[in-house]
């Protein structure tokens, strides 16, 4: 836990920190208020288009993060466990005799294909 006396120093490092930067750059800030508000607000409006330019890409993929958390895992999930779950109704039927095995897998059905009709006389 700090004590008091290192509680009031970070501010105080910030406060100190801020009036020197508001020293050395007064000139700069001078002459931009004497030039005009024009120059602020282009600077304003460079630094809005920045901010929106990097936060849009970034909100975006955390709702699309959060969507795919929501909604996507979890179908992904039920269609993986309901895969594995066929397999072993299958493999048991199988083993009870109930069914034939499937020897081509490209053929819908295991059963024998039809002979060819008689050639006719």
């Amino acid at each position: 836990m700090r004590s008091k006396k290192q509680t009031w120093m970070l501010p105080a490092a910030f406060l100190l920190l801020m009036l020197v930067a508001g020293f050395f750059l007064y000139p700069y800030l001078t002459s931009a208020l004497r030039a005009g508000v024009s120059a602020v607000m282009v600077v304003l409006s460079v630094l809005a288009y920045l901010l929106a330019a990097i936060a849009l890409p970034l909100g975006l993929f955390a709702l699309l993060k959060f969507g795919y958390s929501v909604f996507a895992r979890p179908y992904i999930r039920l269609r993986r466990i309901e895969r594995i779950r066929q397999q072993r109704y299958l493999r048991e039927a199988v083993n009870r005799g109930r069914f034939k095995v499937i020897v081509n897998p490209h053929r819908a059905n295991s059963d024998q294909r039809p002979s060819p009709p008689a050639a006719e006389p």
